[in-house]
């Protein structure tokens, strides 16, 4: 194997893998938000999963007010 065709599916596989996390940590938080919560618990999840992703940056220069609609759209999306 070409060490090119290599490092492409090394890359491939590492990406899949991340996209991969992410709809895990989605899907998890999608299901926790469905509980009986207040709105801040609420926001505090959706804050945890740009952090945790190290994303609270990029979103605030983004959209500024967070919701669970615009955090969805920024993970999968951007």
């Amino acid at each position: 194997m070409l060490s090119r065709t290599a490092d492409h599916l090394f890359w491939m596989a590492r990406y899949t893998e991340r996209a991969e996390n992410t709809a895990r940590m989605l899907d998890v938080n999608i299901q926790t938000s469905m509980l009986p919560q207040s709105a801040q618990d609420a926001e505090q999840g959706w804050r945890a999963m740009l952090g945790i992703s190290e994303l609270q940056e990029a979103f605030d220069h983004h959209y500024g007010l967070l919701s669970k609609r615009d955090v969805l759209d920024f993970m999968v999306r951007d």
